[in-house]
């Protein structure tokens, strides 16, 4: 029922501030900027900052202010970054090769490079760069695209858009470039709040279909803060709330698409892990107490009902969606691994190998570890054995890569672990064949096999990708680890060679360049310096060497291990 046309306007609470819009083009910086007409503040208890923002008048404010003109940012393609037959090849290349593997395309729906131009600049600037990265002998249109990237990341840090494809741009860019992946999810978890996409399930559990886009950005959201804490070892932004917790009720609308069943799988799935996180935390040198077990198993046997209730063969899903039953199956037993690695802190690999005393492989701690060892080696052999695994592995989130990485340490640390120093000869370790006598299902051998098989994949993965994509990195490291493993005197014997004294000297010197660069507050440069001179003020901790195995069975992400391998020598190391 419309009011009739002499009705009385509505009276302005006495509790309100009303200021008139900017006479300029701009829009003052504050907490709520740009989401006036939209507030859901009661008049009695509004939120604190937008009742200071309200109180004031934010037309006089002397804080920052941007203009919103150019909230598109700048067409870079326009201004000759790019030719636009080399855009149109790469945003092609990401629609068919990558976009599928992020929920089915949910996070570019634009059937074209024109489209997405008129949406958003930063987003295009982020879809050619991940697809120039993904393609072997593109290292150009990778500099330039990065290069339009970096600089409407920059322009983009003070703007209050309204623009969901700046969060699909953010996220994007985080699950692919690897130095830049927690600046920007933060970043994006941030943008998201500020346009109140926490609240959207609650509009869209009340009927608003309106709702659906920014439910489902949410829960990516979630998904990539938690893959990038638990890889990071860092606590994650989000938490769960009401909106996680009840993921599955977006299933039950008539808009739910293929993409989002796996979606919310994902969320189900690191809801887990944070779980464990939390309860374990991340100090490597906390060891787990007979209730840390327990709980353990708890969090074990969730992943085990996680993986019944997403079976292996799904009726309707493509193949090459992350819902599809290998990349399933490759989770489930990267979960298990995080999980249950936890069960080796606080044993130092130098007291075992010094059969200490202090070492305590009690039933619980062994059945945890067995599972741990398990789920490594399972790893490694679904990447090689399925063949539409392989296909797909090179557009996955670096966090898979990140992930298998880490397995593959640890069965190379664990080969070492519990070798021994022969007399007169400290560099070298005789290693056990394996791990019976404390109680572990671990053969030296078989996990040699296992990871020197995958590397050989690996290496034949990357070559469907640009130099600098961070498998070229995992393949270059493990295989430098492999190197130190030779045969032994008698038949099934391995040794391994410690790391020399010019080894350290050059991975000093890398880790200098790496703390040089992350102390660095801007964005990293096209070309950053690599000198190491004049170094001598930075302060960094040189003891924990990659190469040695030989360290606390820590297995948390290791940027050093993964990406400053070869990163000194490289123009763009920071991918």
């Amino acid at each position: 029922m419309h009011p009739p046309d002499n009705a009385a306007p509505k009276q302005a609470s006495p509790l309100s501030t009303v200021h008139s819009e900017s006479a300029d083009n701009f829009t003052p910086e504050g907490p709520s900027a740009g989401l006036r007409k939209h507030q859901d503040d009661s008049d009695l208890v509004p939120l604190p900052m937008n009742n200071l923002y309200n109180l004031t008048d934010p037309n006089n404010s002397q804080l920052i202010r941007v203009d919103p003109a150019d909230v598109n940012g700048p067409d870079f393609i326009t201004q000759g970054a790019l030719p636009v037959s080399e855009a149109e090849f790469l945003f092609d290349h990401y629609l068919t090769h990558i976009n599928p593997l992020l929920w089915d395309g949910m996070l570019c729906s634009h059937k074209s490079l024109h489209e997405a131009r008129q949406s958003s600049s930063f987003l295009v600037a982020v879809v050619l760069t991940v697809a120039a990265l993904h393609i072997p002998n593109r290292e150009q249109s990778l500099h330039s695209t990065y290069g339009a990237f970096v600089s409407l990341m920059r322009g983009s840090c003070l703007l209050r858009c309204q623009n969901l494809d700046i969060i699909r741009a953010l996220c994007i860019g985080a699950f692919y470039l690897t130095s830049l992946s927690w600046a920007l999810c933060s970043r994006a978890v941030r943008v998201g709040t500020e346009m109140n996409l926490h609240k959207s399930s609650l509009q869209f559990a009340r009927g608003s279909l309106e709702s659906y886009e920014r439910v489902r950005l949410w829960y990516v959201l979630y998904v990539c803060d938690h893959q990038f804490a638990l890889a990071y070892g860092r606590p994650p932004m989000m938490h769960e709330d009401a909106a996680i917790r009840n993921a599955e009720k977006l299933l039950t609308s008539g808009l739910s698409s293929k993409g989002d069943h796996g979606l919310v799988a994902q969320v189900k799935l690191f809801r887990i892990l944070a779980s464990g996180y939390f309860m374990h935390g991340c100090d490597p040198d906390l060891e787990l107490s007979g209730r840390d077990f327990e709980r353990l198993k708890e969090f074990d046997i969730s992943v085990d009902q996680w993986r019944l209730e997403h079976p292996s063969k799904e009726v309707g899903v493509r193949r090459d969606s992350l819902t599809s039953s290998a990349a399933n199956a490759l989770y489930y037993h990267l979960a298990r691994f995080q999980l249950n690695s936890v069960a080796l802190r606080g044993i130092s690999a130098r007291e075992a190998s010094h059969d200490t005393p202090s070492l305590d492989m009690n039933w619980d701690r062994q059945e945890a570890s067995n599972i741990a060892i398990m789920t490594a080696m399972s790893t490694a052999r679904i990447i090689v054995d399925d063949l539409d695994l392989q296909k797909a592995l090179i557009g996955l989130p670096i966090f898979v890569h990140a992930m298998v990485a880490v397995c593959a340490s640890f069965l190379l640390k664990m080969a070492v672990v519990f070798g021994k120093s022969e007399s007169g000869d400290g560099n070298t370790l005789h290693l056990p064949r394996d791990l019976a006598e404390h109680g572990l299902n671990f053969h030296t051998k078989t996990a040699l096999t296992n990871v020197e098989r995958l590397v050989r994949v690996l290496s034949q993965v990357a070559d469907n990708a640009s130099q600098r994509h961070v498998v070229r990195q995992v393949v270059t490291g493990l295989g430098e680890l492999l190197q130190r493993f030779s045969p032994g005197r008698e038949m099934g014997a391995f040794l391994y060679s410690l790391p020399s004294q010019s080894t350290s000297t050059n991975l000093s010197k890398r880790q200098v360049v790496a703390a040089e660069r992350d102390a660095v507050v801007d964005l990293p440069p096209m070309f950053p310096d690599t000198s190491v001179e004049g170094t001598a003020a930075v302060q960094v901790d040189t003891r924990q060497d990659p190469f040695d195995l030989t360290g606390d069975l820590d297995w948390r992400f290791d940027e050093g291990f993964l990406f400053g391998i070869d990163g000194v020598d490289s123009e763009l190391s920071f991918l």
